[in-house]
């Protein structure tokens, strides 16, 4: 097969060298040696896929690939893990070398196709292969993975974020836990007749707190309507009165509980986020924002952990909208440019992106579909009871996305670092405000370097 023209438009060997500085001071370690060790018959077509996922999700995984591979003929995928991938994929592709496929983040499709670093998928269809099948997805998933009116990736598995809660603690507390809390208000009453602290104000048990875990300090805003990018405009958003008054409610939270002492009690869990010590499997923590794989980990670590799967609470001035708030994201699958089987590579993507195949790898992930139609029996082998919670939020017109422009990775960084002097006691609005002002220049920036082009419509 006919490789794909090297030229990488913005991407190129000094370009590759500035990212592969950006890893760290650390070494990388290139997986070589470590296709899989298994005879692959004569006459297949080799393709390197790689992949973030570790642990439980990567055998999954494994599976699916083991099954294409067995599903025909002609190729053979060596699914190979790598960490730290969106920088290192950059780095194999500006150095002329990169895998066939390669498993990314929704919020890495705008840089890499504004760096023309991966092929557009359209360029198949025109080659004369199977085209996908855009109308099947979720309305709010064909978003994640198209670019300025062209498709870049396929869909790997998706996911939104909800409100978890342990029954038990609030039956010990002599709180009903079929009310979860609707409102914001609701949640700060909760979350504060659920907290225990010993001496000194040492918490014992947290009823709820943001920054534990401390893994999406950008998140807040969605819960209170903000949002914080403009993609028609191209401008960052994050000093709206809705996103001020989310970080004003962090803020307040750390002054309700102690800053030094919500501090150490999110200190005490750096390393025991799903594990048997994480502060809701424990039982150290009675609310918490997280994913729908959460419910992989229970029924490992924590059977018989009685939880209850709720939306997001809101303001009260959005708590009788009909569409519930929330982010949705997704894991990606784009084909380099410059890869060496492109059309083997692309035929691996359509298999993944078969509704049976993504039902597979979401019951092994504990994951939504990103589909609009789901299987008959999905929802009953689903192993998340919140499977309804996540879908709706999934399916809402209130959905949001992180903010699709090529500076995200910095804007978030400076939106963590503005959570954590909020939660010390600075001002939200003076925190937003310079953050928006920063992450505009650099948003303008990248935008003056490659050109402005109008956005494109993603197919209805």
């Amino acid at each position: 097969m006919e490789r794909e023209p090297s030229s990488l438009g913005r991407i190129s060997r000094r370009s590759a060298v500035g990212a592969l500085a950006a890893v760290g001071a650390g070494a990388i370690l290139w997986p070589g040696g470590s296709r899989d060790r298994v005879a692959v018959p004569r006459g297949r077509v080799e393709l390197t896929y790689w992949e973030k996922w570790t642990g439980r999700e990567r055998l999954a995984l494994q599976r699916i690939v083991d099954r294409f591979n067995h599903s025909q003929n002609s190729s053979w995928v060596h699914l190979v893990p790598i960490s730290d991938i969106t920088s290192k994929a950059m780095v194999a592709i500006g150095g002329g070398d990169p895998p066939d496929v390669v498993g990314l983040f929704s919020y890495s499709v705008p840089g890499y196709a504004e760096a023309e670093a991966a092929i557009p998928l359209e360029t198949f269809a025109q080659r004369g292969l199977p085209p996908i099948d855009w109308p099947s997805y979720l309305p709010a998933i064909r978003n994640l993975l198209w670019h300025e009116g062209r498709a870049w990736a396929g869909v790997n598995s998706c996911y939104t974020l909800a409100l978890y809660g342990n029954r038990a603690l609030f039956m010990e507390a002599d709180l009903d836990p079929d009310l979860a809390p609707r409102t914001i208000a609701e949640l700060d009453s909760l979350a504060a007749k659920l907290t225990v602290t010993g001496a000194e104000g040492r918490i014992e048990r947290a009823g709820f707190l943001q920054n534990v875990p401390g893994w999406w300090p950008y998140f807040w805003p969605t819960m209170f309507g903000g949002n914080l990018f403009d993609a028609a405009t191209s401008r960052a958003t994050c000093a709206t009165d809705a996103c001020i008054d989310a970080f004003s409610w962090c803020g307040r939270t750390a002054g309700r509980f102690g800053v030094s002492a919500t501090r150490a009690f999110a200190a005490g869990f750096g390393r025991s986020m799903h594990t048997a010590d994480d502060p809701f499997f424990s039982g150290r923590q009675a609310m918490i924002v997280q994913g729908p794989w959460i419910a992989n980990f229970v029924r490992e670590l924590k059977p018989d952990l009685d939880y209850f799967v709720a939306p997001l609470p809101v303001p009260e001035s959005l708590a009788h909208a009909a569409s519930p708030v929330g982010q949705i994201e997704a894991d990606v699958l784009m084909i380099p440019r410059g890869c060496r089987h492109p059309d083997e590579a692309y035929r691996f993507l359509l298999f993944m992106q078969q509704p049976e195949v993504q039902e597979e790898l979401a019951l092994a992930h504990a994951k939504p579909s990103p589909f609009l139609s789901v299987s008959p029996g999905f929802a009953t082998a689903h192993p998340n009871r919140g499977l309804a919670v996540h879908e709706a939020i999934a399916r809402s017109p209130a959905v949001q996305t992180l903010p699709r422009t090529r500076a995200w990775k910095s804007y978030a960084d400076m939106l963590g670092s503005a959570f954590d002097a909020v939660w010390s006691g600075a001002d939200a609005g003076a925190q937003l405000r310079q953050v928006q002002l920063r992450a505009q220049a650099a948003i303008d920036t990248l935008n003056s370097r490659r050109g402005t082009r109008s956005a494109g419509a993603t197919p209805a």
